[in-house]
């Protein structure tokens, strides 16, 4: 396997060479702007200069798109799995390089370089995140523990919300669609002498696809940013989001689908859930001359919920579950330049404070969603110190070295209201060094390769809080990556990536069926290969289309070695273009294929296949912009994830065909 990928590097590698040569002679001479990162290094860098394989969604492309959450804005690139089981378009969870994502996730996710992964369950509210405040989405695949520690296992997803405008800017933005959906949203941008502001609005309504699930929300969000001077310079950022929702839907058997795939699981009728979210962060940078900057953040975030969950057909198994977590946080960076035995280095120091604060009740409420006595009530502490240093060697003008080591502390106080007995603590900690290196061989093009190690701690759902499935002795689940890539540009109409990796897995946590409880998995393999090509055919028309193969597989000894973990897709595929022209018309259309996938340890019961084909159309006119879109065209009724219990098969069902029309406008 690692041989045929090996053969197939050095192939792409080669015959892009031969065509950049054959085309010296007619390459234009157009400057292009390098996309810039922070992502891989915690500052800002050029693509060129990042030895891991990463991916820059802008905002013009997250419009043409017309993506609604940020899955929606990643669920066609390489490497990514995006699926969402909520039924009202609102969620989504995210697949990469073979970790299934369904109950937990092992990418980190950060806004601004905040960290966003709840403490529970390790998962993000997407649709608590407005689409509408995003300027650019950075997906670096890959672990990154090195820089970034806990959770940074399968990659990192930095999400850079919008900067004030120089000059006053203002913008509105209203669709509608199938299942009576509608978004709303709109903001204002401008700058009064030293300071900057951005602030919007956004909401969003619908009955979903599946029943008794639907669906609202509103966000308010801004930026202030204030130059004191030439050194110092202030950031201010917050959010708040509320929203309230019907029935989560749940999966349905195989024999459910076939008489409705929209209804909801049975006895979920009265079901209902009430979330809100708030989030601020301040950063001072602070210039320390021509060759230093310090970096100061203090963040703070706090995830409420509550929720009316019936476990079985009957109102009387009701529960009331109500959620509480605050997250303050204290990141200090400072990025210095010096030069050592003639070469020059760029280091980055710094060290990561989080507090976690998670609290949690559970309640009968077998009367309409009324309180009824309590069955459950914890608080967990988690507290994370974590030192990290990373330096980038210019060894030669094309030539660079990155090295980095991190150290995590992490320790679990959990406090059991309702049996003292039981309360227990959790300490574990972690060292976990990467090495890079870049070689940029020709103008925009790169040959890379990395190996780091990465970690991931239980959840505090994992190790304390899902009741009788829960396990305090749950080791951290700890990996090593191997990774190649290229990154080539044939001439000025033509780019092409590739990247391959290899990940050894141990202690990969696991819901086991035998003994109802999360367990350490054992040993398990990731490797796969990621391609990329965007084709500029002709000034209107650019073509873009990517493929991956992912296989992650038991490496444990037993029955099921070699075997493909759940809910993994093995093949995926898209291929699409985008059509835009000066008279102010364009075009989006993407398909993606999603090979098949399995659903149960054994790889008996499998998911199978589909294709969805998506377009979008628009019009703009001065400041006046007007579109129409169509989801899954050919009404392909598939199902994105499932599970076997008991002998019988359960998936979630996503919807056939769908339509939104809307008109934006800026000023």
């Amino acid at each position: 396997m690692k041989t045929k990928y090996i053969f197939v590097l050095l192939f792409i590698l080669v015959t892009n060479g031969m065509a950049h040569a054959e085309d010296n002679s007619s390459a234009s001479t157009a400057t292009r702007l390098e996309p810039i990162v922070v992502t891989s290094s915690r500052v800002e860098k050029g693509l060129s200069a990042v030895a891991a394989s990463v991916s820059v969604v802008t905002e013009e492309e997250i419009k043409r798109s017309d993506a609604k959450t940020v899955p929606d804005a990643l669920k066609d690139l390489q490497g990514i799995y995006a699926y969402d089981a909520t039924g009202v378009g609102a969620g989504g969870t995210l697949n990469m390089r073979g970790f299934y994502g369904g109950m937990s996730s092992h990418q980190l996710v950060l806004v601004d370089g905040i960290p966003q992964n709840k403490g529970k369950d390790k998962l993000v509210n997407w649709d608590l995140i407005p689409i509408n405040n995003i300027e650019r989405i950075e997906v670096m695949r890959g672990p990154a523990s090195s820089l970034y520690g806990d959770n940074a296992m399968s990659g990192v997803i930095n999400i850079i919300t919008k900067k004030p405008s120089s000059a006053p800017h203002a913008g509105v933005f209203f669709s509608y669609g199938t299942y009576a959906t509608q978004n709303y949203a709109s903001y204002f941008s401008g700058e009064f002498n030293s300071l900057g502001y951005y602030m919007g609005v956004s909401s969003r309504l619908t009955n979903g696809f599946r029943e008794h699930g639907d669906y609202e929300n509103i966000q308010a969000y801004g930026k202030i940013d204030y130059s004191i001077n030439d050194e110092h310079n202030l950031k201010l950022n917050f959010d708040y989001s509320v929203k309230t929702q019907g029935a989560f839907p749940w999966s349905l058997s195989a024999a459910q689908i076939a008489q409705n795939r929209r209804q909801a699981r049975p006895g979920a009728e009265n079901d209902s859930t009430g979330a809100d979210k708030f989030s601020m962060d301040l950063t001072h940078n602070w210039g320390l001359g021509s060759s230093s900057n310090l970096e100061t953040i203090f963040y703070y975030r706090f995830d409420g919920m509550e929720s009316f969950y019936t476990r079985g057909a009957s109102q009387n198994t009701t529960r009331e579950q109500i959620e509480a977590e605050n997250t303050f946080g204290l990141p200090v960076r400072l990025k210095t330049v010096s030069e050592i035995l003639g070469m020059n280095h760029s280091f980055v120091i710094g060290t990561d404070l989080e507090r976690n604060d998670f609290d949690y009740e559970q309640n009968n409420a077998p009367f309409q969603n009324r309180r009824g006595a309590p069955t459950a009530s914890y608080a967990v502490v988690k507290s994370m110190v974590g030192p990290y240093l990373q330096d980038e060697i210019r060894v030669l003008e094309a030539l660079k070295v990155i090295c980095g080591v991190r150290y995590d502390w992490i320790k679990f106080n959990f406090d059991d209201r309702r049996l003292p007995s039981n309360s227990k603590n959790k300490l574990m900690s972690k060292v976990t060094p990467s090495c890079g290196v870049v070689w940029a061989y020709q103008k925009d093009s790169e040959l890379y390769g990395n190996i780091g190690r990465a970690f991931r701690s239980p959840t505090i759902g994992q190790m304390f809080t899902y009741g009788s499935s829960a396990n305090i002795n749950l080791l951290p689940e700890e990996a090593i990556n191997y990774e190649i890539g290229v990154r080539h540009r044939f001439n000025e109409r033509l780019k092409t990536s590739v990247s391959v990796y290899w990940m050894k897995v141990s202690n990969e946590i696991w819901y086991d069926n035998a003994s109802r409880q999360y367990q350490n998995y054992g040993r398990t393999f990731h490797d796969g290969m990621e391609l990329s090509a965007d084709f500029k055919v002709a000034d209107p028309l650019t073509i873009f289309g990517n493929y991956t193969y992912t296989r992650a597989v038991d490496d444990s000894d037993g029955v099921l070695k070699n075997k493909f973990l759940v809910n993994v897709p093995i093949n995926k595929g898209t291929i699409g273009m985008n059509i835009y022209t000066e008279l102010g018309f364009k075009a989006y259309v993407a398909s993606t294929w999603v090979g098949k996938a399995y659903i149960d340890s054994a790889n008996v019961d499998v998911l199978g296949h589909y294709n969805t084909l998506d377009a979008k159309i628009s019009y703009k006119y001065k400041w006046l912009e007007a579109f129409v879109a169509a989801y899954n065209i050919f009404d392909k009724e598939y199902n994105s994830s499932g599970y076997k219990s008991a002998r019988i098969n359960y998936f979630t069902p996503e919807p056939g065909r769908t339509f939104e029309v809307g008109v934006s406008g800026e000023f």
